[in-house]
């Protein structure tokens, strides 16, 4: 599908996540979403690839892809032969992950953030990589992963880490490497945010050294955890992908290798940065 001789406006991104790169043309996005999305993507905007996945992107009025129901947002998706389908309220599109391109319809009021997100879980994935529905933060030149269901704090941990550098406070990007012939994990940051807009979106990663399992409490503690444990745990927080069996089978084989690399521990705290001094030691 072809955009090119449309007379509207053609405004492009190219970006790199976790070192993968990927090119979005929008056709009909005015002056203020160019502006927002330039300034929401800065940090990752890269030059040109010219064999990254190309998705073209056309902006058009109508009346939402899905209904709203407040306060669930709600993403769909569906895949078959190496497509994935994806359908938000103000996004439509789908993601050919064999062709490595895309096509993606946004209301006026939409963002690319959600059919990134849902592409992005499927590409980490076909890299032997693990898109986490987490919060994390580098610290000392270390990353720190925190994890759990909605609600269980990582936004708030996020917050409480004023002396961090925030990766996100939503998603992370697990990845295995080899690093001086040390089995390391690697954790990248992405540009998409839950509760926390206002963090400034850092385009940075860090050897992970600690994968911790969020529990709400009334004081600080860490606990260990049993391995089986912690890689159905993670395994649990990973989004978008766990519908196809094979894929299910992918991510426990990932989750597995991850956590014999990094430890997890299950870390009760309480709503101040004290529990930092438990991580230190």
């Amino acid at each position: 599908m072809s955009f090119e001789n449309m007379p509207v406006t053609r405004f492009e991104l190219s970006l790199e996540i976790a070192a993968l790169p990927i090119r979005l043309i929008f056709y009909g996005a005015d002056a203020l979403m160019q502006s927002r999305w330039s300034e929401m993507y800065q940090a990752f905007c890269s030059p040109n690839h010219a064999d990254a996945p190309l998705v073209e992107a056309l902006v058009e009025p109508g009346e939402p892809f899905l209904p709203f129901q407040p306060p669930t947002w709600r993403i769909e998706t569906s895949t078959q032969l190496g497509r994935v389908d994806i359908l938000s309220h103000l996004e439509k599109g789908w993601f050919d992950l064999n062709a490595g391109q895309g096509f993606l319809a946004l209301r006026p009021n939409g963002n690319p953030e959600n059919y990134l997100r849902v592409v992005y879980a499927w590409r980490c994935l076909a890299q032997e990589a693990l898109l986490l529905h987490a919060s994390g933060v580098i610290r000392n030149g270390r990353g720190y992963v925190f994890f759990g269901h909605s609600g269980s704090g990582k936004t708030t941990l996020a917050r409480l880490s004023s002396d961090a550098l925030i990766l996100s406070d939503d998603l992370v990007i697990l990845k295995c490497e080899d690093a001086d012939d040390r089995p390391t994990v690697r954790v990248f940051g992405v540009p998409f945010r839950g509760e926390l807009p206002e963090a400034p979106r850092a385009n940075a990663s860090a050897p992970l050294c600690g994968l911790f399992s969020l529990v709400k409490d009334d004081h600080h503690q860490l606990e260990k955890m049993e391995r089986h444990e912690a890689v159905g745990r993670l395994a649990s927080c990973v989004p978008f992908v766990m519908s196809q069996p094979q894929n299910a089978q992918r991510v426990l084989k990932l989750c597995d290798e991850i956590t014999r690399r990094v430890a997890v521990q299950s870390l009760h705290f309480r709503r101040d940065p004290a529990f930092w001094s438990v991580l230190d030691e």
